[in-house]
């Protein structure tokens, strides 16, 4: 079988492509082929035993650039559900590779048994040796992108909703509790008060995390910018570069524009935006090394006379309780420092060059972007979405049972 001897095969001709283009077009065609593209015909499906690397570099070191219809069809940039595809002649047999992003499809004419395709499997991967060359060559020209996890963007983004939450909880808190002397009258008098339990949280718990993750957020940011455009002298001398990175952060901002490339101007310490984003900072070092003043951080002042509680001023316990906690956890305090330190990071951006500023405002927005090692440069790999599909017989080459052989007879 011609399929199974990978040394056979060979790419369609320009004549033999326009055939079966015209052929796939036709009634007798459609109706040959299971009456749509692809049809009844089995597929196998490659996501363990061949990558879509070995598989495309093996095919591009064997018959040159793909020549399928899905090749032709494709959108330049990497937003397809096919990227690649091969026709190929294996004997008078049709053999066709297909490649979506993270597995390979085969395509075979009439049926293929479970034997057949983990011997198609071994044989063509055997046959990478014969080309390894050549496959080595063409692999060696191709870009290399780290994937990595943008920590920036998820940290923004659950910072976002926590500001949401906050913002959308103190006017109702204003108009139910804080603004109503009746508080207490009018809570017993409501049927539920679940509302109430996420209307505290928005001002207790929300305000908290904010605050603890306002500053991780925006050193998450300067990572973006150490990271894309660190100058290669600061790189490559490590000592140089580790004592950069472990700079208290005033410093660092200081020194950003002299050790990375892609500043129109330095950041100046008497810039106003810096000043008011270090307020932010100094607040959240007192929440994470635990700095308590007791007289300071004082909400309020009650007497007791042994265990009789006595407050200077009176007041509805449940608005009391509100306004303490306000007081407390300062939620519209929060919002404003988170919008501050938004305000540094614009700041900032608008140091940068036009080219470098739109680089950074595209990586801040894609939560898996890519990094090319070799050119020293950011890029954005995938959309956003996910998309796939599924069609015809698919059969995965994780699913093959191998033949099970007889016991022999004692």
């Amino acid at each position: 079988m011609s399929y199974l001897d990978p040394t056979t095969w060979r790419a369609f001709t320009t004549e033999e492509m326009s055939a079966y283009l015209a052929e796939l077009g036709s009634k007798k065609g459609a109706k040959k082929r299971g009456g749509r593209k692809g049809g009844n015909r089995p597929v196998l499906v490659l996501q363990k035993t061949i990558s879509p690397f070995d598989a495309y570099t093996y095919l591009h070191a064997r018959f040159g650039a793909p020549n399928g219809l899905q090749t032709f069809l494709a959108r330049n940039d990497s937003d397809n559900l096919f990227h690649w595809d091969y026709y190929l002649k294996a004997g008078d047999a049709i053999l066709q590779f297909i490649g979506a992003t993270e597995e390979v499809h085969v395509w075979f004419e009439g049926r293929f048994s479970d034997a057949d395709c983990l011997t198609f499997i071994a044989n063509m991967r055997a046959d990478f040796g014969r080309v390894s060359q050549e496959k080595g060559r063409f692999a060696s020209s191709l870009e290399k992108w780290n994937i990595f996890p943008n920590q920036y963007l998820a940290i923004a983004n659950r910072c976002a909703e926590l500001y949401d939450t906050i913002c959308e909880a103190l006017p109702k808190i204003e108009k139910k509790m804080v603004a109503d002397n009746l508080a207490t009258q009018n809570l017993a008098r409501e049927k539920s008060n679940r509302s109430h339990g996420k209307l505290m949280a928005a001002i207790t718990t929300a305000p908290t995390e904010l605050s603890v993750l306002i500053p991780v957020m925006f050193e998450s940011f300067i990572g973006l910018i150490v990271a894309g455009f660190i100058r290669p002298e600061i790189k490559r001398d490590q000592a140089a570069f580790t004592a950069f990175v472990r700079l208290p952060l005033n410093q660092k901002l200081e020194r950003l524009a002299d050790n990375c490339r892609g500043f129109a101007r330095p950041i100046e310490q008497n810039n106003p935006v810096f000043g008011r984003y270090w307020s932010v900072v100094n607040r959240r070092n007192d929440l994470l090394h635990g700095n308590l003043d007791p007289v300071r951080d004082a909400l309020e002042v009650v007497y007791f006379h042994g265990k009789r509680p006595l407050y200077k001023s009176g007041g509805d316990r449940i608005r009391q309780l509100w306004l303490r906690l306000i007081d407390q956890y300062n939620p519209k305090g929060v919002v404003d420092d988170y919008l501050a330190m938004h305000a540094f990071i614009i700041e900032i951006m608008d140091h940068l060059t036009p080219a470098n500023r739109n680089t950074v405002g595209h990586i801040m927005e894609d939560s898996q972007p890519g990094w090319d090692n070799k050119r020293k440069i950011y890029g954005i790999l995938f959309p956003e979405a996910v998309s796939t599909s599924v069609f015809g017989e698919l059969r995965y080459d994780w699913q093959l049972q191998p033949p099970v052989r007889p016991k022999r007879a004692v």
